[in-house]
């Protein structure tokens, strides 16, 4: 498999008061084209900030990140937003939905961002595969919890990016909701061959990942899967 994304030598740290927080320790990383990556780790590992690195959210203080063989960082910061909105794929765990646009007008925000035509005939197969075909209408306050994930996935997905960089997807969702949402994913994966790397510290993840690490303290260890 192609790499997809390659991360060298990344470190980022905090000043918090008067104590330096060292986020990420020299993390390095590759990612090969159709894999599912899962990191997982406590709450203020360092997850959160190595997710929004590789999507070119937060400037590193040191290191390289090549999406699709592209520097992220030696970019303008408009280039590397536009690189972000076509190629990158973003699941928040508190889905960042629109409260004022319906569920069909959230998931063609890239494309209004990105000044493209819609493409109907992709939006129809997502809603469709996610059960959303008849919410599409609906506003995010009418919907359940696992209804507004699986509308956040829909927006990811529909510019079919390189990668989908997902942050605790399952952590406001029930038990159900998530085991849809993880079916999902490995669908997507399996027939379309879609790339995601999720940080989390749910392990019902480890069961459908290619490749798993932990972060510990700012630093990143391959896990071995038995």
């Amino acid at each position: 498999m192609d790499r997809i994304l390659t991360v060298k030598n990344i470190s980022k740290s905090y000043k918090i008061g008067n104590a330096q927080v060292h986020a990420l320790k020299s993390t390095t990383l590759e990612i090969k084209k159709g894999e599912i990556v899962v990191v997982i780790g406590k709450s203020g590992s360092g997850k959160s900030t190595l997710l929004n690195v590789l999507g070119g959210l937060i400037v590193p203080d040191s290191g390289e990140v090549l999406l699709d063989g592209k520097n992220l960082y030696a970019l303008s910061e408009k280039e590397r937003a536009r690189i972000r909105n076509q190629k990158c794929g973003f699941i928040y765990q508190n889905f960042n939905l629109i409260g004022e646009l319906s569920v069909i007008n959230n998931i063609r925000l890239p494309f209004d961002i990105a000044g493209k035509p819609y493409n109907t005939k992709r939006e129809k197969e997502l809603l469709d595969i996610l059960d959303l075909g008849k919410r599409r209408n609906f506003y995010p306050t009418q919907l359940s919890g696992g209804e507004r994930q699986r509308t956040a996935v829909a927006r990811a997905l529909l510019m079919e990016p390189s990668i989908i960089l997902a942050d605790e997807p399952t952590g406001n969702l029930d038990l159900e909701s998530g085991n849809k949402l993880m079916a999902f994913v490995k669908h997507t994966n399996r027939v379309q061959g879609q790339t995601y790397v999720i940080v989390t510290h749910d392990l019902e993840w480890l069961k459908i990942a290619h490749t798993v690490y932990r972060m510990s303290d700012g630093r990143l260890v391959r896990e071995v899967q038995k």
